[in-house]
This record gives structure tokens, C-alpha cells and sequence, in this order.
């Protein structure tokens, strides 16, 4: 098997210092005029070692994104570059990083390095989005579609835009959340986790997913108090128990993890029979 150009623990590597320019970018931003929420658009470029990388990449990034795809030019030593230009969407610091970050991931997906980008100087007369009230259900169904798609900067920013038309709304909390999480903004997605259950305390998709969120992140203890209440609120959920199970084995709590993946099955998932085969003494 073939060396990857761009390896993933580079694509790791470099994810903090991404997040440090997404905010010093948009700092630059703002001091030379741009307005928040302004429509912008930004030219973007990867690079690889492969040219075909590079146009699968492109054609995706035009088919899902929207995007214009200039094309592909040598840039020496053995690599080429992908230059395009985004669909413009809402300028915030918020917008950026989610937009920043998947190109990022994206990039990596096929094996390609996001290089850089930059926006234009400011407009004379700036656009910015319609987000009259009327339009709610429309950016709601936007950003279900865009996540649908797996373009998950989109599938945010619709959110974003939802957020500000109607605050007290839940749902677009919990769905911002979401898309955070798959953009590997993990602290991020949990403040949108915890605003859905502070305006919906019975919210059991929301403590679900905070759970598995406080559980990739290494909070194993708050993770198991969501799962708690999830069960409170849906004892009848197997993956709830399968997935509180493997929390209590990382506590150290094998007797109990036995026991939840066993309710597990019991409830009808099958795949909790290979951890009560491999860890339990018992799978009766």
C-alpha cells in the first residue's frame, strides 16, 4: 500500500494551528472592514503529490460545496496545487473556524492538504443573508440537507443563521452541535449541547450525544451522568446502555459495564455480544 502524501498524524498535528489562524484570520478581517455576518467568498487551495487526488477532490468540493474549481498547476518539488473559490457564506469567527475545518478534514479525506486561503479586500456595499423570521424553516431544512450531504461547515452556518432568527429553539442548538462534533470542534459542539438542554431539560437525544462528546474528550464521569439521565428519560434504549457500558469499563467498572451491555442485548443489540464474549465471564 502506497504512502499517503498527507498522513494523519500530520492532519492532527496540524488541527491547533489551524484553529489559532481561523481566529487571527478573522481578526485581519474585521480590522480591514469586513462586517460580521457579511456574505464572503474565499479562495482556497490544496495540495498533493497526485494530480487525480486532486481533482476527485475538486470535483467534490464543486458537486457538494458549490465551490468553483480553478484547477490544477505545479507548484515544484513533486507537488501540485488545486486552487478554488468557496460559495460565499456568513463571516464570523464561528463561521470560519467551521468552514476552516472542513476543508481541513475534507483535504485530508483525499488525501490532500488544505495550503491556505484569503478573502477579498471589503466591498464597497456589503450582501448579507436573509434571515427574516419567515424564513426559519427554510435554513432549518438547509442545514439538514447540507449535513445530509456531509458538507458540515454548511450544515452549521444554516444553524448559526437559525440560532439567530429563533434562540429559544433546541433543535437548532442540538443540530449545530452535531455538525460540530463531526468537524472536530468537540468543546464547541458541548456548548451547544449544554444551551439545548438548558432550554430543553428532557432533551434525551441531547444528553446522548453530550455523553458520547464528554466521552471522546476523556470526561468518562460526566459522560456517565448523561447517560444516567438518558435512561431516566428512555430505559428502553439499547445503544444508550451498550455505549454507558463502555464508559464504565474506561471507570473501571467491569462488573457494571457487564451488566449494561446485557441489558444491551437483552433490548436486541446484537453487537454487545462481542464485548460480553471478550470482557465478561459470563454471557449468559
Amino acid at each position: 500500500m502506497a504512502a499517503r502524501f498527507y498522513s494523519r498524524d500530520q492532519f492532527f498535528q496540524r488541527m491547533p494551528q489551524e484553529i489559532v489562524l481561523a481566529a487571527d484570520m478573522y481578526r485581519r478581517l474585521t480590522e480591514t472592514g469586513w462586517k460580521e455576518f457579511a456574505l464572503v467568498e474565499f479562495e482556497v487551495y490544496f495540495v498533493s503529490d497526485d494530480r487525480q487526488k486532486l481533482e476527485t477532490l475538486g470535483y467534490f468540493l464543486k458537486d457538494v460545496y458549490g465551490m468553483k474549481v480553478a484547477g490544477t498547476r505545479v507548484a515544484g518539488g513533486g507537488i501540485i496545487e488545486l486552487g478554488s473559490i468557496t460559495a460565499s457564506f456568513p463571516l464570523s469567527e464561528e463561521n470560519l473556524l467551521c468552514w476552516v475545518m472542513d476543508m481541513c478534514i475534507k483535504g485530508f479525506e483525499h488525501d490532500c492538504r488544505m495550503d491556505g486561503y484569503s478573502a477579498p479586500p471589503p466591498p464597497e456595499e456589503f450582501e448579507f443573508p436573509d434571515e427574516s423570521a419567515g424564513r426559519l424553516a427554510e435554513i432549518f431544512d438547509k442545514g439538514l440537507a447540507a449535513y445530509g450531504k456531509r458538507n458540515y461547515s454548511d450544515c452549521a452556518i444554516q444553524f448559526t443563521s437559525a440560532i439567530r432568527i429563533f434562540p429559544e429553539n433546541a433543535n437548532a442548538w442540538y443540530s449545530r452541535a452535531i455538525a460540530k462534533d463531526d468537524l472536530l470542534l468537540n468543546a464547541k459542539a458541548r456548548e451547544d449541547y449544554d444551551e439545548a438542554l438548558r432550554l430543553s431539560p428532557e432533551f434525551k437525544e441531547a444528553y446522548i450525544n453530550r455523553a458520547v462528546n464528554k466521552d471522546e474528550a476523556g470526561d468518562y464521569a460526566g459522560a456517565l451522568e448523561d447517560y444516567n439521565q438518558a435512561i431516566l428519560l428512555d430505559a428502553l434504549n439499547p445503544a444508550v446502555y451498550f455505549n454507558r457500558g463502555n464508559t464504565k469499563q474506561r471507570l473501571g467498572d467491569q462488573d457494571g459495564a457487564c451488566r449494561d451491555w446485557t441489558k444491551a442485548r437483552d433490548l436486541g443489540a446484537d453487537y454487545a455480544e462481542d464485548s460480553l464474549k471478550a470482557y465478561c465471564r459470563s454471557a449468559e
